[in-house]
């Protein structure tokens, strides 16, 4: 018995594919127990598909039987040791039609075990075995059958455990994939065309390829976050993972363990090891935004991460090379708050290795149009509609806000205007002025915001003046043209023609 444990053993772990390893098991487990048929049967979603057989028919491996039509098998799962069928048992045997060795094509009585496979109260399978002989297996102890069944469940279990790492890293892999793809495809629609824009492309494209640190400055809800998965998907470090941390989000007191990760017993409540954000990004990039929130006591231990690539967990006293590529953004300016004392100025000349400046919305009106067209074809996918489109005088209004929110906001009123919009007008949906809830905003934040208008020069005053009396006129005479120049005292051809050279038309 030993002997063919050992084959079993050997068997089992075996370079072979999966089948050619249960087949040599059941061979030994037929040998030993002198039965003419055998089967091992996986459970999965309610029924039991054979894994191997000996002495049936290759269509049996095409099969799949479920307990409640087999109540032998049903029988067999009830129980955690051998199930032994009398030769003159009335349930019939789920193998009857397809043992190779019966000639009659139905064999009238033979003898049968079974053994359910359970781990714990896990159940992965049956092992079964017939013969032809009624007392075939009389002389045989149940500790045969439990000792074979027991090195198939085991094999079974980290046969699952494996197949299911492996399914979920290749689904990791497929997502990250498809991630850094729809990145690459977006970039340059996500990130503008204006010129400004395409000053920072050209920056991107010259940074991206180098494994310098980049510190990314401007307004909240510019882009920075886009602006850093675009360098990281044009990097070398592309197929390896971007990890995002949000440092205005970490609480002081859990902001190391977050960063640097802890071992087992380091504080209350640390029952285990835990890698940080450093070592999950590792041979990848790590995107630091807001970091101009992190507590001075954790910017000194970040600077030595940054300045040596040395990490070290809560609680341990052995140091980690740390292979990652760091990109900060953050919507203060550093240099005022390094000589304020709220920063430290090495970290801050550490971080800001290559800078790059992302620009407000304001300072790129060639851009709203296009980044509009970007969130509408979002927000008719998200919404399920047909087509959706912007009026020439809605872009003329989107062009004239100042857009204090950025490329967030900009997102965030498209969206609840095709929200509006298609509760009245359905599937297919054209945005016109009255749809956009920004002249409310507009003259909400223009207390709060600087004059723009006395650094523009007076020609660019008098259009957006001109831009935004039209708009406004043309909201409330409902696009009536002609309604809108009588209001306006103007010629209607005249009209027209301004509205065309102001871009509202």
């Amino acid at each position: 018995m030993e002997e063919a444990i050992r084959a079993v053993v050997l068997s089992l772990t075996a370079n072979l594919s999966m089948k050619d390893r249960y087949t040599g098991f059941l061979n030994i487990f037929a040998k030993i127990t002198g039965n003419h048929a055998c089967a091992l049967l996986r459970y999965h979603d309610g029924a039991f598909v054979p894994v191997a057989t000996f002495g049936l028919l290759p269509e049996a491996q095409e099969l799949s039987f479920r307990p409640e039509q087999h109540p032998r098998l049903a029988a067999i799962i009830q129980s955690r040791t051998p199930v032994r069928f009398a030769a003159n048992d009335p349930r019939p045997d789920p193998y009857d039609t397809v043992l190779l060795n019966d000639a009659g094509g139905r064999l009238g009585v033979h003898a049968c075990v079974g053994c359910s496979l359970y781990n714990e109260n896990t159940l992965f399978g049956i092992l079964s075995a017939d013969s032809l002989e009624p007392s075939a297996f009389d002389h045989i102890d149940d500790q045969v059958f439990q000792t074979f069944a027991a090195l198939a469940t085991v094999s079974l279990r980290y046969e699952t455990y494996i197949s299911t790492l492996e399914r979920l890293a290749k689904h990791r892999e497929l997502v990250t994939s498809e991630l850094v793809n729809e990145t690459l495809r977006r970039s340059n629609q996500a990130l503008g065309e204006s010129p400004a824009m395409q000053r920072l492309n050209r920056e991107i494209d010259i940074v991206s390829k180098s494994e310098l640190t980049v510190l990314l400055l401007g307004e909240t809800g510019v882009g920075k976050e886009v602006v850093a998965r675009v360098i990281h998907a044009r990097s070398l470090r592309a197929g390896q993972p971007l990890v995002y941390v949000n440092c205005a989000a970490l609480p002081e007191s859990l902001a190391e363990s977050e960063l640097f990760g802890h071992v087992r017993g380091a504080f209350s409540g640390a029952n285990s090891d835990r890698a940080g954000k450093f070592e999950l990004a590792g041979g990848g990039t790590l995107f630091l935004d807001e970091v101009g929130e992190l507590p001075l006591s954790i910017q000194a231990k970040l600077l030595r991460a940054v300045q040596f690539g040395e990490i070290q967990r809560l609680g341990s006293d052995k140091s980690h090379r740390a292979d990652v590529r760091i990109i900060a953004a953050t919507n203060r300016d550093l240099g005022v708050e390094v000589k304020e004392g709220r920063f430290r100025a090495d970290l801050y000349h550490r971080l800001s290795v290559y800078p790059l400046h992302v620009p407000p919305l304001r300072e790129r009106i060639d851009d709203i149009a296009v980044l509009a067209g970007y969130f509408l074809a979002q927000a008719r996918a998200r919404l399920g509609l047909e087509q959706v489109s912007l009026a020439p005088a809605t872009v003329g209004l989107l062009n004239a806000y100042p857009w204090p929110g950025n490329v967030r906001e900009l997102e965030h009123v498209i969206l609840r205007a095709v929200l509006r919009a298609s509760s009245v007008q359905g599937r297919s949906v054209m945005l016109e002025p009255g749809d956009l809830d920004i002249t409310a905003e507009s003259e909400k934040h223009a207390g709060d915001a600087p004059d723009k208008s006395a650094e523009m020069p007076l020609a660019q005053a008098v259009d957006d003046f001109q831009r935004q009396r039209i708009l406004a006129t043309l909201a409330e005479a409902g696009q009536n043209w002609s309604e809108t120049a009588r209001r306006l005292g103007m010629d209607r051809g005249n009209l027209h023609r301004l509205a065309r050279r102001l871009g509202i038309k």
